[in-house]
């Protein structure tokens, strides 16, 4: 039990510090090129936190089931989430048509960024790969499961909620008051992800 309100303090203190830092730039492009309010960046931000949280759950269920670490190379670690990151930039275009609202586009926009949520938790984190040496010592997957959902779960508490919306009602404003500057915002979004992407590829 003592472990368990560890682990969650842990992911509350890393998710309003180093974690919201960490995955603004990751998400804030996306949202100011393609969000439609306060609202929607709100939930854009909690299906991107979403997807770490299935990430870390997933993660901690399987060191508790092979009762070790499963450690990827560096170059692994960069690889998915810099193909996320560009991938989400090449699929911005289709997200920021006025067809957004719809609810097709709107469940494809949301799996976006669960799916890069995902991917971006493969970095490099230290307090999750310290839960996953304890579910890894604890030989038990559902113990080790526990571990990651609350994690992740903690982490979802995080100044980036607010952000992500806040991001995404100034992006709006900006495309209803300065209809000119629409593609040069999304253009910019794309080139800020894109560039990162290629970054985190290079290993910088």
């Amino acid at each position: 039990m003592a472990e368990a309100g560890g682990i969650f303090l842990l992911g509350l203190a890393y998710g309003a510090t180093v974690c919201s830092l960490s995955c603004l730039p990751w998400l804030g492009p996306y949202l100011l090129g393609c969000g439609d309010g306060f609202r929607d960046g709100l939930a854009g931000a909690l299906f991107f936190m979403l997807g770490k949280t299935v990430s870390y759950t997933i993660f901690g269920a399987l060191a508790g089931l092979l009762g070790q670490v499963m450690t990827m190379s560096v170059d692994q670690q960069r690889l998915i989430p810099g193909l996320a990151l560009i991938g989400a930039a090449l699929l911005l275009p289709l997200m920021s048509k006025e067809s957004c609202r719809q609810r097709p586009v709107v469940a494809e926009k949301r799996g976006s960024l669960l799916m890069l949520g995902m991917a971006t938790s493969l970095t490099p984190c230290p307090p999750l790969a310290a839960i996953l040496v304890l579910a890894a010592g604890g030989g038990s997957w559902l113990a080790g499961a526990a571990y990651g959902l609350l994690y992740g779960g903690a982490l979802m508490v995080s100044p980036l909620l607010i952000a992500g919306g806040g991001l995404a009602l100034i992006g709006r404003q900006i495309r209803r008051e300065c209809g000119g500057f629409k593609p040069w915002l999304q253009g910019a979004s794309m080139l800020i992800m894109v560039v990162m992407g290629l970054r985190v590829l290079a290993g910088a």
